[in-house]
């Protein structure tokens, strides 16, 4: 393995492991953004799905923001209180995770750490997102709001 090879490859291991730690926030977070559906019974998977699916296939932040709105302009009984919190949320992972996940990498001693901020936030949006879609299909399927707040009370 030439140093280029196992240079990118620490960097990777360093870089699932800096966004490993911040998993547990992600989690609560979600929760806490599916608790505003509570009430929305019209509110539906594939339509989280889609969410999930235009943040994975765009991989953009601000393209997964634009989705958003337009679903808020579409139905803003089911999306407008939930949507402009997942926006929130996506920029405050920006912002908040993202430098976390950074400041882990050059603790971690990978030198190019700034210039993975994108990539970073991106990735943590995708999971972000991946965890709301997880919780909505248990609150609405199991009628588990109530479980949902215990979690997210406890957490």
């Amino acid at each position: 393995m030439d140093p280029q090879s196992s240079d990118e490859l620490r960097r990777e291991l360093a870089l699932d492991q800096a966004i490993g730690a911040q998993l547990d926030k992600l989690v609560r977070r979600a929760n806490q953004a599916v608790l505003q559906l509570c009430g929305k019974e019209k509110m539906e998977e594939s339509q989280l799905r889609n969410l999930l699916d235009a943040a994975m296939e765009s991989g953009s932040v601000e393209v997964t923001a634009g989705f958003i709105r337009y679903q808020i302009g579409r139905d803003d009984t089911n999306w407008k209180e939930f949507g402009h919190r997942v926006i929130r949320d996506i920029s405050e992972l920006g912002r908040d995770e993202t430098e976390k996940v950074v400041d882990s990498l050059k603790h971690m001693g990978i030198a190019d750490a700034d210039a993975l901020k994108p990539r970073i936030q991106v990735r943590l949006m995708q999971l972000y997102l991946g965890y709301i879609n997880r919780a909505f299909v248990y609150a609405k399927k199991a009628n588990g709001f109530d479980h949902l707040k215990e979690v997210v009370s406890v957490a």
